[in-house]
């Protein structure tokens, strides 16, 4: 056996070589190593995203299901106590009458339920195909979209959940209504149709209607929690996951917030906010009413204060009720001298007392106000999450400061 060591091998030529190919061929490595170990991160954190995307689009339409079957239950209670009581029917409470016109009447023309974006997303997407490879993940997805059409094709065609009065007829009826600002008479209008056997149908399947939500929502809810448990996601993360893809904009700090905004809403209500650096706030809201008797427009003030404070970008404002204010400014309004009475008529039923006796009682319920929000990198607008509507959205108000 023949035995040699390398250096003695070796020329000074021979050494400088194998040390480049040596060093070459590590450095080559350690490249589409590293590329590698990139690759698969980034693939596994786009498999998490997407997961928690569509995760979160089931669990929405579950709290929506959820919604609905308690939105039933609570018509239907309104309707049976009306029944209860037809009688009586004329001096039953307005809440009452309404909810039960909400069971029996189509308001809108578009009865689509369910937001289906996600869904496309999900479907669409090459990038998301290529890096979902759990297929038991997938298979779930494909049957809860599955459902979910089916679901809406079957509430669109089932007549156990049509509306009786149709959005069209409901139109006619406030066109053919010769109230004021074409109300309609709810009471009268229930006392007519309560004895109409589509009517009558309807009610009667209420309870189906509501037992079916809370069915879908519980199967829903399952493969919601079998997916979670699939994609090894906590609620932690899901809660995670939904804050960062609520906002947009940047954190902010008690600074950032110092000072007055303001925000138009409607096209006649100006809201300005003043926080001031002691943590308390001032909240301002200038209603413009218009009326056809006169011109330009009655402008209402509400005015109140409390105390405000920021926490994890969420804004927290403690209203006090008892600096509630409200005034009425007639200065800015004309009229012709022979619409002298019918304007003071207008303005003697403005009743601003009991207004504000009922907005102070709204802020003793609802004293604390919770809104996250986020600020831009000017510093100059606000972007504050609001409160979801029923079908899982998201609303956002926002903001600008008021220059000095």
């Amino acid at each position: 056996m023949i035995h040699f060591k390398a250096n003695k091998m070796l020329s000074p030529w021979g050494k400088g070589f194998l040390t480049s190919v040596l060093g070459t061929t590590v450095s080559i490595i350690l490249t589409f190593g590293t590329s590698a170990l990139i690759d698969s991160k980034e693939k596994a954190d786009t498999q998490r995203q997407t997961a928690m995307m569509v995760i979160h689009d089931i669990d929405m339409c579950v709290e929506q299901m959820e919604e609905m079957a308690k939105d039933e239950e609570e018509m239907n209670n309104a309707v049976q106590y009306i029944l209860a009581h037809l009688d009586q029917i004329a001096s039953l409470p307005k809440d009452t009458l309404e909810l039960a016109m909400d069971m029996l009447t189509d308001y809108y023309e578009d009865n689509t339920i369910f937001d289906d974006a996600k869904e496309n997303i999900f479907k669409s997407s090459q990038d998301i195909w290529s890096n979902l490879d759990n297929m038991a993940f997938i298979d779930n997805m494909e049957k809860f979209y599955r459902e979910r059409r089916k679901l809406e094709t079957y509430m669109a065609n089932n007549p156990v959940f049509a509306k009786p009065i149709t959005f069209d007829e409901f139109c006619q009826i406030r066109i053919n209504s010769t109230s004021k600002n074409h109300e309609v008479d709810f009471a009268a209008l229930l006392k007519e149709k309560l004895q109409d056997r589509k009517v009558q149908f309807c009610i009667d399947f209420s309870a189906i209607r509501s037992m079916s939500f809370r069915e879908y929502a519980q199967r829903w809810r399952d493969i919601s929690d079998r997916n979670k448990f699939i994609m090894n996601i906590s609620d932690e993360d899901l809660a995670e996951y939904i804050k960062n893809s609520q906002r947009s904009g940047i954190s902010l700090n008690k600074r950032d917030l110092a000072g007055r905004w303001e925000r138009m809403s409607n096209g006649n209500e100006h809201h300005y906010y003043e926080f001031l650096e002691t943590d308390s706030f001032c909240y301002k809201l200038l209603w413009h009413f218009a009326h056809p008797v006169f011109n330009d427009e009655i402008i209402i003030t509400y005015l109140y204060g409390g105390k405000w404070s920021l926490k994890d970008d969420t804004l927290f404002m403690v209203r006090e009720p008892k600096s509630l204010d409200i005034t009425l400014d007639t200065t800015q309004i004309s009229y012709r001298p022979e619409m002298r009475d019918s304007v003071r008529k207008i303005i003697r039923n403005i009743n601003i007392a009991a207004w504000k006796e009922s907005l102070q009682k709204s802020l003793e319920i609802n004293r604390v106000d919770t809104l996250p929000m986020t600020t831009n990198k000017a510093h100059d607008k606000l972007e504050i999450v609001d409160r979801r509507d029923n079908d899982g959205s998201v609303k956002s108000r926002y903001l600008k400061r008021v220059k000095e």
